[in-house]
Parts: structure tokens; sequence; C-alpha cells
């Protein structure tokens, strides 16, 4: 009886007591992962008394806490007379509710219902589909903090960003897209996906020189070979900054970040505050100038927060205690993953009206043409992993996805900015379906899709895709050609050495079929099985497609053997510089070349040939 009940218990806080796994086999939860999300969210608790309340609470609620009208649809309640409506503007309307329906129509945007003067609820009226880009383009990758210029100091900077972009747009391009470039904590974990808030940005990557209380002052001497050093280029650039700082006027969340951050020892409240000041200042100036001459910057909004963090410690309340979000055991990764950072609660949030979500991404949409949802199954349901438990202890919870796609909806046709969602890996059918409904693009990604047979081994992108060879998470080009990546797993003891034979013999199917199928449609030299020339031929190929958007990775140009991020090995990820500068890509001949066959194939594709 316990059981059941402890099922249900988790049923109604939207935990499933099972799923399927990347096998197409149904995996059921334990008792122990059930009560310990069930805890997660609520606390200790006993089973029939928690129960109990949870039933009389859901039974209580005249209206929801969040309600959505999509497009110009009138909002609906299943209970009451009267409305009043106050709508983000301060404008106040009111009025009687005719067979549960609110007769008004309302300007996009987040409104406050409150029902018969006594039940209030967060009223989202959202257009149906997210902001749409009018024209084909394509654009690079380039981690910011890899790239480097003339006048780089130690690590890349929004400077070199603007740099980057102005020599994409020479050459046709509309979009340069990084890594995420979040507060983060510089003495622990460089990833950009563990920042200390999705609510302010990295002063690492400052433009030293374009400050406007500089006055040429001589820079450290910082070297640009090897990895980058965090630490050493974060302490020089720190005392500079410091030297610089000024009072600026503050608002109530930057004092309490800068506040956050002295108390921790991470240096003056003053010094956080003018860094942010002046780090959002340079980020509208490029950002802004970056939308006039092509789609823009493409950022990266990441999934979590680090559990030390800003985030975490201001909005304390709106995350789930004794959980961590990762991944359930699958073909790749046979123990799971678990990524370390606590989850949001769907319920919390809700009842928070989801300010911090909203305020995340507007601090990102406002700067982004395009912005990728990293883990955009995270919309719809999320992994939480029980403190001191492993990956296979973990257990789904679903997330109130209609509420958050029309956060995204809002938030990206107010800033006129794409997004995209990173679906790839074990995805429902359920979420393409609901991804096209509301404009948001899918990843294409080559080296997922390809397969080791058949006439289109490497698929075709659908028209509202982001289209690439790979992502920051897989092999280069190159690395992938040569079977490098197999090598990496079986070090990670996820492959076995009779493992690791099937896979280099599928791969080296995947690489002739490849070559045959691009063979086939002109698009490589029948006689030709040269590295550069496949990729040539292939980035071509992705340029013809019907995808709206190309994304080269820059160092597959050159044929980078080393990926930016080996998961699973720290010291592979997230530190190396890219062996060419701008200078060396631009003068490069085949990168020249490669880039102009992407613009050529774009343009012909758009109907606008040159």
């Amino acid at each position: 009886m316990k059981s059941r009940q402890l099922r249900e218990l988790a049923r109604l806080f939207d935990i499933q007591p099972s799923y399927i796994n990347a096998a197409g086999e149904e995996v059921r939860a334990s008792n122990d992962s059930l009560r310990a999300a069930i805890r997660a969210r609520i606390g200790e608790f006993d089973v029939p008394d928690a129960l109990r309340a949870r039933r009389e609470e859901l039974d209580s609620r005249v209206i929801e806490p969040v309600i959505v009208a999509w497009g110009d649809e009138k909002p609906r309640v299943e209970e009451g007379s009267r409305y009043e409506l106050t709508l983000e503007d301060g404008e106040r309307r009111s009025g009687m509710i005719a067979n549960g329906i609110i007769d008004e129509e309302l300007p996009y945007g987040y409104h406050t219902l409150r029902i018969d003067d006594a039940h209030e609820s967060l009223l989202i009226a959202a257009p149906r589909k997210a902001f749409a880009p009018t024209a084909k383009s394509w654009g690079i990758f380039a981690p910011l903090y890899s790239v480097h210029t003339p006048r780089t100091w130690g690590v890349g900077d929004l400077g070199d960003l603007e740099a980057y972009r102005l020599w994409v747009n020479e050459l046709g391009g509309g979009i340069v897209a990084t890594l995420p470039m979040l507060a983060s904590f510089h003495d622990s974990d460089p990833s950009p996906y563990s920042p200390v808030s999705r609510l302010f940005w990295n002063e690492l990557y400052i433009d030293v020189e374009r400050l406007p209380e500089y006055a040429g002052e001589p820079l450290e001497p910082l070297p640009l070979a090897g990895d980058v050093n965090y630490a050493r280029v974060m302490a020089a650039k720190r005392r500079l900054l410091e030297q610089l700082a000024v009072d600026v006027d503050a608002n109530d969340e930057l004092d309490a970040y800068a506040n956050f951050r002295e108390a921790r020892g991470d240096g003056s409240a003053r010094y956080h505050r003018y860094v942010q000041t002046r780090m959002s200042q340079q980020m509208r100036t490029i950002a802004d100038d970056a939308r006039a001459r092509g789609l823009g910057l493409y950022l990266d909004f990441p999934l979590g927060v680090s559990a030390a963090g800003y985030d975490a410690h201001r909005y304390r309340e709106l995350f789930a205690n004794g959980a961590s979000v990762g991944a359930p055991p699958d073909l790749f990764f046979t123990k799971g993953q678990n990524w370390g950072f606590p989850p949001l609660g769907p319920e919390a949030g809700r009842k928070s009206g989801y300010a911090y979500f909203r305020a995340c991404i507007r601090h990102h949409t406002e700067h982004a043409g395009v912005l990728r949802i990293d883990h955009h199954m995270a919309l719809h349901r999320l992994f939480w992993i029980p403190a001191g438990g492993e990956a296979k202890d973990g257990v789904y919870v679903r997330y109130p996805a209609d509420e958050l796609y029309a956060i995204l909806t809002i938030e990206s046709n107010r800033s006129r900015c794409v997004i995209v969602g990173e679906d790839l890996g074990t995805v429902p059918p359920y979420v393409p379906v609901k991804m096209k409904e509301h404009g948001i693009r899918r990843m294409y990604v080559v080296q997922y899709e390809l397969k080791p047979d058949g006439d289109e081994p490497a698929g075709a992108p659908p028209a509202e895709s982001i289209a690439s060879i790979n992502t920051h998470d897989m092999p280069t080009f190159a690395g992938f050609w040569r079977g490098d990546d197999i090598g990496d797993r079986v070090a990670l003891q996820l492959l076995d050495e009779r493992g690791a034979q099937r896979e280099r013999q599928t791969r080296l199917r995947m690489r002739e079929a490849l070559m045959r199928f691009l063979k086939a449609r002109a698009l490589l030299d029948p006689a030709s099985d040269d590295t550069v020339a496949v990729l040539e031929a292939l980035l071509g190929y992705l340029g013809a497609s019907e995808a709206e958007i190309v994304l080269v990775n820059l160092e597959d140009l050159w044929l980078e053997p080393e990926p930016q991020n080996v998961p699973g090995i720290g010291e592979r990820s997230w530190r190396r510089r890219m062996r060419l500068g701008l200078e060396a890509a631009r003068h490069d001949v085949v990168t020249r070349r490669i880039l102009r066959t992407v613009d050529r194939t774009r343009r012909q594709e758009d109907g606008n040939q040159k």
C-alpha cells in the first residue's frame, strides 16, 4: 500500500515513476529514488500525510499559478465570476467571466490576473512562434577564450570577438557563435556551463583598451602560447581593472551580486559593480553592431549554475535541495552523467511567476541574434540524481513546458532573436512537434546523423534548423575522420577493445558512405579522398541545404585534431587556444576558400547569388 501511495505522490509532484532508456527499455525508479526526488522538493515527509496534503493543495486551486493564452486566444479559467487584470504596463481592466472565458484582447506580455478578488495568477499572453530569420545565413563557431588577434591580452575578449565578426561579415557571413560568457569563479572549474550566474557576464572578456577610464596604462605581458591560464590572466586583468574602477549606478540585482562576490572574497563590491556595468555596455555596443550587419551574435544559454554561485544563493528557494542534474546511463556514457548543479524546482518557478527564468533569458536575448538553449529537453523534463547517489539512481521530473515556451516566444520576438534548441540524443517524439509548433529551431549535426550505409548517409537538414558538422562536445572533423574519439572512449573505460574495433569498422563504413554520397552529387571529385576536399564538399552540401543557418567550426578548416571539450577529461577541456589566430586564418588559402564556398552555396540556395 505504501509503495503505491509513494508512486502516486511522485506523480502528483510530476516525478516520473519510469522512463524509456536509450536502448528502448523501460527503467522503473526504485522507491528510494522516488523518495529522494520528493524529499528534494518538500523536505522530510511521511507518505500518507504528504499525499493527503498534496491532494488537498491541488483540489483547492481555483486557478493555476500560471495561465498561458497563445496568439489571439482568450484566456480560459475553470471557475470564478469576475476578473481583474493588471497588464504588464500597469493598465488595469476588469469584467465578468462568461462560460469560463475572459473576453479580452491582450498585448503579448506578462499580466496579473485576479479572480473574484481572491485568487491570483500570472497570465502569459504569448505569440505562438518565436522570431524567425528572414533569410538564410552562415557563420563560424569560435570559443572566445581560444581566439587571438594581434591585440589579444592573455585571452580572447570582446574586442577580439568583434574582429572575428567583422571578418565573417567581409566574407558574406552574418553570425559568430561562441560558448557561454557568463560570470565564473576563476580559481575553479573553467567550464562555461557551470557559471556563477546566468544574470551577469564574465569580466574576463572585457576589452580593457576600450574602457573610458583606460589611458594607455602598460599591460602586463601575458603568453599567447599554450593553454589559457585563467587564474593568471584574470589576476593581471583584475589588478588593472581595480585601478580603473570608478563608482557606478547599480540596481538592486547588481548590488546583491557585487555584495555576494565581496563576501566570498572575490574583490570589492565596487569592483564588481564597475566591471559588470562596463561589460554590459561593451556587450550592448558589439551586439547592436553585429545585428546591423547580419543576424548577429550566436550566444549559448547554459542549463544550470554552480551550486556555490550567486544564483543558487540569491534564489535558493527556487532550487531543489539534495539533488543534482545529469543524464541516465546510455550507450555512450554507460554510467550516466552527473553535471553537479542543482535543478530548479518546477513548482517554485511557477509560484514566483518565473521572474528569475525570465530575467535570465532576457539577459541573453537582448544581446543575441541567435540563442541556443542548452539541453532543450529541460523545458519538458530533467533528470534529477539524489545527493550521494549515482546516475542510475536518478529519476525524470516533468516541467510545465507550455509556460516555458511562452516565455521564450515573448522574449524572442521582443528582441528579434532566433531560438535554437539543443535537441540531440534520445528525444521523445513529442518534443520536435512542440518545437515546430512554437518556431524553435532544431539542431542538425552531421556527426550525429551520419549512418554507415544507405543512399543518404548524412540525411538532409530540415528547413527550420541550424546545420553544422559537429558541436563543441564532439570531435573536430579531422579527429572524427581519423577516429581519435574512439581511443578517448577506451581511455574513459566507456569502450573495451572489442567494442572499439567495431566502432572503427563502423567509422570506416561511414567515411566510405559519405564520400560516395558526395561524389554522386558531384560535390567531390570522383578520384579524391583528401580530407580537406571531403570537408569542403560536406560544407558545400550543408550550404546548399534547406537549413536556415549553417555554422562552421572554424578549427575544422585547418584540420585541428583536438576538440575544445572532451567530456569526462577535465584537463583537455575549455583551455586550448586556437592554433591559428585571426590574422593567420584570414590569410590561410584553404580557410578563405572553404568559407567562400559556404557563402556561395548559401546565396545560391537563398536565390541571391551574386
